[in-house]
């Protein structure tokens, strides 16, 4: 462990070393104003120190290689000034800064974009332009890493132009790393977390030993606060792995080599499951502080098993699973997340109409949230939205009527999100942009108004699509699949249809195949009576999306799962082939092809086989008797 304590004694240091740079020319007369010396000095101290304070939430060898990783960066500024100087380049840097005025008249539009350098492998990724990529290593390693470079060019040539422009990029540098660290929606260092969960997931057991001994001696044993961010992370990367998510652009750089999950859901749950385990078992006596870590990460894997059990059609011990979770997070009073747990998950009940939800016991449960201390405004209209939701559906009209006005009375702020995200980041897990919430509570409205029959179309031939805006992504996608909805409920489905057809070719082009194809299915299903040929080719493309998506399972308790799904679509499309004039294809072959899909895709599945299309009976039949 002594080699990897050296980057956390050592890195420190070159903070001090930039105020010292700063002091000394400040101090020796330079022709640079005090303020442009020492400021910068001071922000590159700030900054340093909040890179070893955030390194924290990394196990120690992923600790070691993130520091170690920021120090060569300002070795590197400091090699490439000294090498500057001695052979006499400097003057020749001055001389290009002032020869371009551009370059001084733009300053700070210049050093805004250079701090912003860090999007650019996301840019690349999406525009497929490579030499981007090429652009941040250089921006990286050699101009940008907190303003170091500018920084000291600007000193050593006692220029104040340049000197003006580091200071600049120093301070732009800084506000960038605030917001990393506390108003991103990921948790600070999240793709660095990312990169190690993949090195523990992927790695031998003896490797895997060799990080858990490290992390229990050096974050658990003894600490107040015992450092359990591996084990959170580890469950994120587990919901990744059972939604078949691509990577994100900013990623993929660093998974190139890893298998996409998809494959090994629970696997990824199993190692989160051995790490806390192993942290309980060094604190068998854990103080308040550590009991609540211990109890919020188990809440992490409890409410991944939870998701886990939903997708294997175990409705009642996911709901059980559920309550747990909230049990946990009322314990250590995060009531709010607690609850906006609940509606999400009653919202989910009532438009899927699937979930074993008793509705006198869903109200007791949430009379009982509205109840606990410290709701926000945004929490408690959702809670009395949905507890009129249930009493209607227990036929109280007159505590449904109530609790409707009663919404009313609440006015919905950025404070409430800003404050639900304080406790979703308390029980470890990534935030959500505003825009998210805000959908939770129209997907609660569009109930509403549909359970008060104001909707036009509330009847079962024409519903609407059950798509639950919540559990969509945020950004244009979620806008699109927003604005749909609500043209559908305004009678406009043909627009309605346009639309979220467009919001599902957005989630699939960012990666979100699980989510792209719900749209799909609910819309295609929704359409079965307006358009059934709009509605068979809706879930035509809904069927080859899912068959991809199960294509990439190895687990095969998630594949049968997802079987039912494929008999009902193919069912479904089989029914509207009949009625669907002029036929897309011979109809005979083909819906002798959706039979064949529907009976034996299972089967196929307990065999181990995983074709991506429709199979044909010749070849159903050569791999029964293969298999037999």
């Amino acid at each position: 462990m002594g080699l990897l304590r050296l980057p956390l004694v050592i890195y420190p240091w070159f903070a001090w070393l930039a105020v010292l740079v700063g002091f000394l020319a400040a101090e020796s007369g330079s022709a640079v104003p005090g303020v442009l010396l020492i400021g910068p000095a001071v922000l590159i101290w700030l900054m340093i120190q909040l890179d070893v304070w955030s390194a924290h939430v990394l196990s120690p060898r992923e600790r070691a290689r993130k520091l170690l990783s920021d120090g060569t960066g300002v070795v590197y500024a400091l090699v490439f000034v000294g090498y500057a100087y001695a052979a006499g380049v400097l003057p020749l840097i001055v001389e290009f800064w002032h020869r371009h005025s551009s370059l001084g008249r733009y300053e700070i539009p210049l050093a805004l974009f250079l701090a912003a350098h860090g999007h650019l492998p996301a840019v690349a990724a999406v525009t497929r332009v490579p030499i981007l990529g090429l652009i941040y290593a250089v921006f990286e390693w050699f101009a940008v890493r907190k303003g170091w470079t500018a920084f000291l060019v600007g000193i050593v040539s006692a220029d104040r132009g340049i000197a003006e422009f580091a200071a600049w990029l120093v301070f732009f540098e800084f506000l960038a790393q605030l917001h990393h660290l506390f108003v991103s929606k990921h948790p600070p260092l999240w793709r660095f977390r990312r990169i190690e969960a993949h090195h523990y997931f992927g790695g031998t057991p003896a490797y895997r030993r060799k990080v858990a001994d490290l992390w229990i001696e050096e974050d658990v044993r003894g600490k107040a606060h015992p450092g359990l961010g591996l084990v959170h992370t580890l469950c994120d990367e587990a919901m990744v792995a059972a939604q078949d998510k691509d990577p994100h652009p900013e990623m993929a750089r660093f998974l190139k080599a890893e298998k996409r999950p998809g494959q090994a859901a629970k696997a990824w749950l199993d190692a989160a499951s051995e790490l806390l385990a192993q942290a309980r078992r060094a604190l068998p006596d854990p103080t308040p502080a550590q009991r609540r870590e211990l109890d919020l990460a188990e809440a992490h894997l409890i409410r991944f098993r939870a998701h886990l059990e939903g997708s294997l059609g175990q409705r009642e011990r996911a709901l059980a699973s559920q309550r747990r979770v909230r049990e946990l997070w009322t314990k250590h009073e995060l009531h709010n997340l607690s609850a906006n747990n609940l509606c999400v998950e009653l919202i989910g009940a009532r438009a899927e109409g699937t979930q074993p939800v008793v509705a006198e016991h869903a109200l007791a449960e949430l009379r009982r949230h509205l109840d606990r201390p410290g709701l926000v405004p945004y929490v408690r209209c959702s809670l009395l939205l949905l507890a009129a939701e249930y009493a209607t559906l227990t036929g109280d009209f007159e505590s449904a009527g109530s609790m409707r006005t009663l919404r009313h009375q609440y006015v919905i702020g950025r404070t409430d999100f800003r404050v639900l995200n304080r406790e979703q980041r308390a029980a470890g897990m990534p935030t959500f942009p505003a825009r998210q919430y805000r959908m939770t509570l129209a997907s609660l409205e569009m109930l509403d108004a549909r359970t008060r029959g104001h909707s036009p179309t509330v009847d079962e031939g024409t519903r609407p699509p059950r798509i639950i805006l919540a559990n969509l992504p945020g950004g244009r996608a979620g806008a699109q699949a927003e604005a749909g909805m609500r043209l559908w409920l305004l009678g406009r489905t043909t627009e309605a249809a346009t639309v979220l057809s467009e919001a599902a070719d957005l989630l699939q082009r960012d990666g979100f195949n699980a989510e792209a194809f719900t749209v799909l299915f609910e819309l295609g299903t929704a359409q079965r009576v307006t358009d059934p040929a709009a509605a068979y080719a809706t879930l035509t493309r809904a069927l080859h999306l899912q068959q991809r998506l199960r294509a990439g399972l190895a687990d095969a308790g998630l594949r049968l799962a997802t079987g039912s799904t494929t008999e009902q679509l193919a069912r479904t499309l089989t029914d509207l082939l009949l009625r669907t004039l002029p036929a897309p294809a011979p109809p005979a072959l083909t819906i002798f092809d959706l039979a064949e899909l529907s009976r034996s895709r299972v089967l196929l599945d307990q065999l181990g086989t995983r074709p991506t299309r429709p199979i044909t009976y010749p070849a159903l039949r050569a791999l029964l008797a293969e298999a037999g």
